[in-house]
């Protein structure tokens, strides 16, 4: 045999070997899930998330300091005009309209506080909503605002701020046009991180 021949069976004995049939185990499919409650997930870290009612939120007032002991980090939410909030949290980054390791404690490290809010709207009509960002002095950042389009069932949005060098309790609140509150979460900052 000539060195040609024998290299070429030898080629094809390497491909006859590297195509021998394999036997895989196959995955049994899943059944998808449908849930027709709202989930509300909360951004506290050592809560896991929950089904929660959807319930009105009691009224906020701005110079009242919550204790630490009372506050609840899970998101406190309500319909107002055929818009409601679906998910609502707070994030320090947004990637692919989605929040990034959602989270309500934010330090030194972190450059923003994100609001994010997955809303649904049954109007006819557009809807504006905007976001503020309440500090522990009363101090107010914010007044974003957020354009929800007219009869859709699931639209992602979010606001932001960098103006959050004040320690302690915080909370952002999402209102309607006509100042009638949506949604509010507490989140903490730590300036000793």
């Amino acid at each position: 045999m000539r060195k040609k021949h024998i290299v070429i069976v030898a080629l094809a004995a390497v491909a006859w070997v590297g195509c021998a049939e394999e036997t895989v185990e196959r995955a049994e499919p899943i059944d998808p899930v449908s849930s027709a409650e709202i989930v509300l997930t909360s951004t506290a870290e050592s809560a896991p998330p929950k089904a929660i009612p959807v319930e009105a939120p009691k009224p906020a007032r701005v110079d009242e300091k919550p204790k630490p002991d009372d506050v609840s980090f899970a998101p406190s939410v309500e319909s107002v005009g055929g818009v409601a909030i679906q998910r609502f949290v707070t994030a320090s980054e947004i990637d692919k309209r989605e929040p990034v390791d959602p989270t309500s404690t934010f330090g030194p490290h972190h450059d923003r506080v994100y609001a994010f809010v997955e809303v649904s709207n049954d109007a006819e009509s557009d809807k504006s909503l905007f976001v503020h960002f309440i500090g522990p002095d009363a101090k107010v950042s914010g007044g974003i605002e957020l354009e929800i389009p007219a009869s859709v069932p699931r639209w992602r949005t979010w606001a932001y701020t960098r103006h959050f060098d004040a320690p302690g309790l915080w909370r952002v609140e999402v209102r309607d046009a006509e100042g009638s509150l949506l949604g509010a979460l507490p989140f903490e900052v730590d300036t000793g991180l």
